[in-house]
């Protein structure tokens, strides 16, 4: 026990050292260009091969180079502007797609800027304390016992794999005279899902040389954009179901209006369209009477979201979200009528397809999902096996696997539903996975493994 805490304290001690180190560092390279660290050193080989020297060229030398870094950094640092930007953003965008975006740049000053780049201040790419906890650098293990006690090298690692999102590039460069306005167009490349904000616009002020660089907020309203999870593709699909027609009015048909064949007239119920009615019949008996079609019903499909994080951490959830996103693009091509089912508080359903609500709305909903600390799979197998009538077939992501996912998965057989499940894991799969047929799929080869099983 004792042992745990000595090492929970030192991993703790590493991860701030290295979250504060990172940031200096970054603040250092967003302002001394690399043209600068040259001159730097070519400064101090001087100073060291003439320091013993008077009036020999190496002084010389050496004198010119600090001056010349001095006149950079003043005059870089003395620039001033006074820009406002209005940003113009698409409605979504995707994990993994270059998002484009149009930015509009004003001069609110009385004097020319000459020069300058505007650039978005990127997102954070340190790791959180649970991700530099649990997630190990591939081939750590074959590591040396320094490396491995320090960790540098995983940090390294998970700043690598990058934060929400990345800027790439800058603008080029703009001239503005007092009051003068300009469009530009800027590109970010997102990495994580849900809801990302632009809220610092950056103008990046160079001295003539290029050596250094101030860099200055600029005025601007905060904007928001929702990012849709990563989709990796899937072989094709074959959930079974096809549409068929049934008489009455008590299916679950999807379509608006008259969907089959007429069939003949009937008394007015409650909830019926009033496109229906025939009024010809109305007019002649005195009561509403309605047209009677046989109606088009559609295979309906469900996608079951496992939204516990205990065991298995952020990681396997944003892959599991991944995979049902995948199967919701895929469900969506075919036209048909799907529920995307998960806990949150409460068992949540969002219905989407023909005539009921668009797609986009289950990606919204996948985007914005949270996990939770511990996963109620009594309540959601409920929800599940009381709307298993209705389902066709019932795709199940599992982002991960234990006992409690397996007691879950034999509810849902018992009730018949024609299950597809994956789970998501490190390694290869456990027995008592393989037997309950559950497709397993390594976090890090996610879509390789969809492709093969």
């Amino acid at each position: 026990m004792w042992g745990q805490k000595l090492g929970r304290f030192i991993d703790q001690l590493l991860y701030r050292s290295y979250y504060r180190g990172n940031a200096v560092g970054d603040f250092v390279r967003q302002r001394v260009n690399s043209g600068a660290w040259l001159l730097l050193l070519g400064g101090g080989t001087s100073v060291f091969l003439g320091a013993n020297l008077d009036e020999s060229l190496t002084a010389i030398l050496t004198l010119f180079i600090l001056s010349l870094l001095f006149s950079s950094f003043v005059w870089a640092f003395f620039r001033r502007v006074k820009l406002s930007v209005v940003r113009v953003m698409p409605f979504s965008g995707a994990v993994g797609e270059i998002l484009r975006y149009r930015v509009s740049v004003r001069n609110e000053g009385r004097r020319a800027v000459r020069g300058f780049y505007l650039s978005e201040a990127g997102g954070d790419a340190r790791p959180n304390q649970w991700e530099f906890f649990h997630l190990k650098e591939p081939g750590e293990v074959d590591r040396n016992f320094f490396d491995r006690f320090f960790k540098f090298y995983r940090w390294k690692w998970l700043v690598g794999r990058g934060g929400a999102w990345v800027r790439l590039g800058r603008s080029k460069p703009l001239d503005l005279e007092p009051g003068e306005e300009r469009q530009i167009y800027l590109a970010v490349k997102p990495f994580r899902r849900g809801g990302i904000r632009f809220s610092d616009m950056r103008a990046e002020l160079p001295d003539p040389f290029g050596f250094f660089q101030r860099c200055c907020p600029i005025l601007n309203e905060e904007a928001e954009i929702l990012i849709t999870p990563r989709r990796y593709r899937l072989p094709n699909l074959d959930l079974g179901g096809t549409s068929e027609l049934k008489a009455g009015l008590d299916t679950s048909s999807t379509v608006r209006g008259e969907g089959g064949h007429f069939m003949g007239l009937r008394e007015y119920r409650e909830g019926d369209s009033l496109r229906c009615i025939h009024w010809k019949a109305w007019a002649r008996t005195g009561q509403p009477i309605v047209k009677e079609f046989e109606e088009l019903r559609f295979p309906r499909y469900g996608v079951v979201l496992d939204t516990n994080l205990k065991g298995t951490g952020p990681q396997m959830f944003e892959e599991a979200i991944s995979v049902a996103a995948s199967f919701v693009w895929a469900i969506e091509k075919n036209g048909s009528l799907m529920d995307l089912i998960f806990m949150r508080e409460d068992p949540k359903v969002h219905t989407a397809g023909r005539g009921v609500a668009r797609t986009n709305e289950l990606f919204e909903a996948l985007a914005r999902i949270e996990g939770a600390d511990e996963g109620d799979y009594e309540c959601l197998g409920r929800l599940i096996t009381q709307n298993a009538n209705d389902l066709t077939a019932c795709v199940v992501v599992l982002a991960g696997w234990c006992s409690k996912r397996r007691a879950f998965l034999e509810r849902l057989r018992g009730s018949g539903l024609v299950l597809i499940v994956y789970a998501i894991g490190i390694g290869d799969a456990p027995e008592d996975a393989l037997l309950y047929n559950v497709k397993w799929l390594r976090w890090d080869f996610i879509e390789e493994d969809l492709m093969t099983r």
